[in-house]
């Protein structure tokens, strides 16, 4: 039997955010970000997770290779 996580919203100006299971979403106004701009932002979001604690208990779990593999997982994407 699987369990559903309750979905928990996080409050911010002219933003609607929440996190539902490993997942991070926002509906923000305005026009989309470019390409490149998602790029900016997933390598912002890397170098904040490679400079959290987070990262270095992903390495004494994973290793530094496997933690480098998973960092490279969280990327910002637009869906439409």
């Amino acid at each position: 039997m699987k369990i559903k996580k309750k979905k928990k919203i996080l409050p911010s100006q002219g933003s609607f955010s929440w996190t539902e299971g490993n997942e991070m979403h926002t509906i923000m106004p305005g026009e989309a970000p470019s390409e490149a701009q998602l790029e900016e932002m997933t390598r912002e979001y890397q170098r904040q997770i490679r400079n959290s604690p987070l990262f270095e208990m992903m390495i004494k779990e994973y290793g530094k290779e496997k933690a480098e593999e998973l960092l490279k997982e969280c990327r910002m994407k637009l869906e439409r």
